[in-house]
This record gives structure tokens, sequence and C-alpha cells, in this order.
């Protein structure tokens, strides 16, 4: 049996031995925790690597969000109109009024690969911002100057003197009109044209008809024999709602090529350099099915109703939207049929108006839908409409 003394001894010892060992743990642990390599440290790096991922994370959806989505905003005009059943952003969104008007969204994509200079956060809309928004889309569009009567620098939407009742009084009015237009492009990311040339529910033979307000419908005689600036008038007429009606501008009618071009994947060729498989041309034959179209084989004078087969060279004036042969994206007609007034101006003095898309009497390898041409101020004809933008 042991005694009090050798077990207090033994104890002692242990004692000893634990404090030793406990040392020796702590010393192991506090370097552990504490130490250049200790949890402690190794935890505030993997933090700091978090909290960097999370930033560049945050950034890439940034430059995705920026440069891959089309952020566009197709509102409705008024509680007159309504969205079609059936159509969408991505196949050509058309919205109608309560007088079956129908307008199509040309997507404008809001990326910093269009608005290189302008950039996306534009919120004063100074002077100097609108041109450069301007020149960030002329940019954007350059491709569809290509095919013009004249260089594509002989093209802009600028002002010009017009005695013509109607027109814009000034420089400054003009270009008021012309940053509204801009301005709601940048901030919706897009604007509304109409589905179909300007059409009339009369045929007009002669320049003396009657002028009454222009409709957006199918089957429509074309709204022709009006000059630029009676077409310019009868635009702002229609119903537009809440927002501006007008007639095209050429950048728009740029941005609407690029939105078919690149929404519709329509062959760029097809759009500046041939657009006789797009159009109702001269040179193209075509087999019209839609019983409620009509066709006049004498420029106009007369229609005729009922289908129409084309087997050969020919100039036919159509109604609107005759066959959906003649769509893109929802959009009738911007290749033949009729020339259509724009607000650009050319650099010819005596022909300052600009007309686009060709006509039924041209080929499609002379006019396709990038196509400009020059007209007088005073120019008003049978082969000549124009179409409806709302923004």
């Amino acid at each position: 049996m042991k005694n009090k003394r050798d077990m207090k001894g033994i104890t002692l010892v242990a004692l000893v031995v634990t404090i030793v060992v406990l040392l020796i743990l702590s010393g192991v642990s506090i370097n552990l925790v504490l130490g250049d390599n200790g949890i402690i440290k190794k935890a505030q790096e993997a933090k700091k690597r978090t909290e960097e991922a999370s930033q560049n994370e945050q950034v890439a959806m940034e430059e995705i969000a920026e440069n891959l989505t089309d952020e566009t905003n197709p509102y409705l005009p008024s509680s007159d109109f309504r969205y079609v059943a059936g159509t969408s952003v991505d196949t050509g969104l058309v919205i109608e009024d309560k007088d079956k008007n129908q307008y199509v969204w040309v997507v404008v994509p809001k990326r910093s690969t269009v608005y290189k200079n302008a950039g996306l956060k534009i919120t004063e809309f100074t002077e100097e911002e609108y041109k450069t928004i301007e020149a960030d889309l002329i940019a954007y569009t350059e491709n569809y100057k290509k095919r013009t009567v004249g260089l594509p620098s002989d093209y802009k939407d600028e002002f010009y003197a017009d005695s013509s009742e109607n027109w814009f009084a000034n420089k400054e009015e003009y270009d008021s009109a012309k940053q509204i237009m801009l301005k709601s492009i940048y901030i919706n990311g897009g604007f509304y044209v109409g589905r179909y040339e300007a059409g009339s529910t009369t045929n007009r033979a002669d320049e003396g008809d009657p002028v009454k307000t222009p409709v957006s419908i199918q089957n429509a005689f074309p709204y022709n024999y009006v000059t630029r600036t009676q077409a310019k008038h009868l635009a702002e007429s229609v119903n537009s709602g809440n927002k501006n009606s007008s007639l095209m501008f050429g950048i728009q009618w740029d941005l609407m090529l690029a939105f078919i071009h690149q929404k519709g994947k329509v062959d760029n060729e097809i759009l500046i350099e041939n657009g006789v498989t797009m159009g109702n041309y001269k040179d193209n034959t075509w087999n019209i099915t839609n019983s409620n179209a009509q066709y006049s084989v004498n420029n106009g004078d007369n229609f005729t109703s009922g289908i129409y087969n084309k087997t050969g060279a020919g100039d036919i004036l159509l109604t609107t939207g005759a066959d959906s042969s003649f769509s893109k994206m929802n959009i009738y007609d911007i290749a033949g049929n009729v020339w259509e007034w724009t607000l650009e101006k050319s650099s010819d003095d005596s022909k300052p108006c600009t007309i686009r898309g060709g006509a039924y009497y041209k080929e499609g390898n002379d006019d396709p839908a990038s196509s400009r041409n020059v007209g007088a101020i005073d120019t008003s004809n049978n082969n000549t409409g124009f179409r409806v933008t709302i923004y």
C-alpha cells in the first residue's frame, strides 16, 4: 500500500507534465490560429478572395447586361392602343389602336456597343450629348448608307428652308423635333413604325384629291400624290396617344434596317444590294393569295380587286401589305411598292428631299430597302408615299 507522500509526489509530477503538455499545445494552437499561416490569417484571406470574386462577378454581370442584353421598353402610347396577340419583340411586336392602325416596335439595343461615346447613363441631355447620341447611331447604322444617289455624306437629318405650309419654321424647331426622337429612342431602347406604308381608304389618283388622315392598315390604297411637307403634316395628324407621331427621320429608317437585319436575321445583301425577294419591283414575280388585296396595272389610276399572279416583269402597284412575302419582322413594303418620304436632307439644292426604299417601277438591284434618292420640294406623284413613326 502506497503512503500519502508517494501519492502526492505522483500527483505533482503528473501536474507538471500536464502543464508542460498544455503549454506546448497552447503554443501550437496559438501559432495555428495567429501565425502567418494561421487559421485567422487564412480566414481573412479567404474572406478577401470571396469579396473580390463577388465584385468580379458583379462587374461581369453588369458587362453582360450592358453589352449582350437588349434593354427595350415597348410601351403603349395610350389606353387607345393594345398589344396584338401572337407578336413579340423577337419576331416584331405589333400594337394596334382603336381604329385598327398597326405599328411595329423597332428595337434599338441599349448597349455600349451602340452608344460607344455617349455611354448608357445620360440623364441631362445637353446639346453636346444629343450630338454624341446621334453620331453613335449614325456610326451604328453606317452600313445602310451604301446605296444612294450621290455620296452617303450627302444625306443628313438637318434643317433646310422650305416656305411650304406646315414645314419647320426654323432650324431650332427641326432640331427640337429630332432631339425628342433621339431622347425617346435612347431612353426606351426603340420606337414604333407603321406596320404598313401610310394608306388611304380611297384611291388617290391625282394630287388634287382630298387630303384625309392616313391609316396604317392592310389592304389600303397607298397614300401617294403628296409632297414631302404634306407627308410630314399628315404623319403628325394620326393618333399617337401621349407620344409624338411624325414622318420618319433618316436615322430611323436606318435603325429599322439594322433591326430587320439583326433580329430578323435577314441577309444584309438583300437590304443593301438587291431587294427583289422582299418587295414589289418591276423585275420580280409573285402570286398574291390575299383576296382583299388590290392591284393596278396603270400606275394607280384605278385598282382591281382579287388575286393576281405576276409571271414576268411589269409595273404593278399594290395596296398596302398585299402579301406576307413583302414582310420582314412584321414590317411590310420597306422595299418596293412606293418610295417613302423622310425628313432627311440631301445635298442637292434643287432636290433637297429624300425618299427611301425603291418603288414598283424600279428593279430590285437598283433600289433596295437601303436606297436613298432625291426629290424636289414640290414633287408629288403616284410612286411616292410615306410611313408614320411614333415615339
